[in-house]
Formats: structure tokens, C-alpha cells, sequence
């Protein structure tokens, strides 16, 4: 066996060995019925979770996440602008898909934190009122439900109808 090769299965084996990765990646939960793995599936979920690089599959990402129209529902926002701008002035926009996705690969664009964003569809804009510190996956602090750990999931309106500031 050539040293390379082994290297190669030394790190595959570690890192599918890591229990705190492996279990955070269970808690997710199984694919939803009919949806497959690729740019629809999972919305609302944290993409960088296995979007992460570490194996090289799947494709890694250095920001995603997901935009639904209201916070108390999950209504996908589709051909919303999400716009980046990095702690350098860097500034990179995104596109949701049918189900309120968006990705930026990490050849695409890599920010330096602190960032900030704005997401913009139907003449609405709503833009986030903190910086984004150091996480690129929407999903790992918007969960829902919303409350004192997270303000729910990113939605382009607010609850009482109104947009974000």
C-alpha cells in the first residue's frame, strides 16, 4: 500500500470518526420525501455543516443558507438577491432558487469577517441589524423556533406584515 493511500484513508477514517460532526449531521434528519441531494434539498438547515470542505464532497461552501418570505411560515423566497459585504469592502450576491436557497463556493468568493447582509426580492429589502462574526451557514444561528438563542428563520418580512429595518 503506497504511502499516499494510506494517508488518504487516514484522514477519511478520522474524519468520519469525528462523533460531535457525525452527530450534529444526525440530528439534521433524513432527506424530505422526494427531494435529492443537490440545490433544493435540506432548506433552512446549516449547509456549512456538510458543505464544510472536509472531504471534498460535497462541494464546499464559504456562505448558504435559506430565505423564506414570512418568519412563522416556510415559504420559500425564490430570485431573492442576498448581497455580502466583507470587513475589506469585498462584496459578493447570491441568488435563492426554488427553495429559497443560496451558495457561494468557496473558488467563488471567501469573505473576511466580520460581514454583512442584505436580501433583497419584489421590491422589498431587508437587511440583517448584526454582523455576521465568523459563521458563513445562515442556518447555524437562525433556527426555529424563533426566541432568547435565535431570531428564527431569515425571512425577507417580519410577523406583524412590516419588512426589517
Amino acid at each position: 500500500m503506497s504511502h499516499a493511500w494510506k494517508a488518504c484513508a487516514l484522514v477519511a477514517l478520522l474524519s468520519a470518526c469525528d462523533p460531535v460532526h457525525a452527530s450534529a449531521v444526525s440530528a439534521l434528519g433524513g432527506e424530505a420525501p422526494g427531494v435529492r441531494t443537490g440545490p433544493l434539498h435540506r432548506p433552512g438547515q446549516p449547509c456549512l455543516l456538510c458543505h464544510d470542505g472536509a472531504l471534498g464532497d460535497p462541494q464546499a461552501f464559504s456562505v448558504a443558507g435559506t430565505v423564506f418570505q414570512h418568519p412563522e411560515d416556510r415559504v420559500p423566497v425564490d430570485g431573492a438577491t442576498v448581497s455580502l459585504t466583507d470587513v475589506s469592502g469585498g462584496s459578493y450576491s447570491a441568488r435563492t432558487n426554488a427553495a429559497g436557497n443560496f451558495y457561494v463556493t468557496t473558488g467563488q468568493w471567501s469573505p473576511r469577517y466580520p460581514m454583512i447582509v442584505k436580501v433583497s426580492a419584489g421590491g422589498t429589502t431587508a437587511a440583517m441589524n448584526t454582523l455576521i462574526g465568523e459563521q458563513g451557514a445562515c442556518g447555524g444561528c437562525h433556527v426555529d423556533p424563533a426566541g432568547s438563542s435565535s431570531p428564527g428563520h431569515v425571512s425577507l418580512e417580519l410577523a406583524d406584515g412590516g419588512t426589517p429595518p
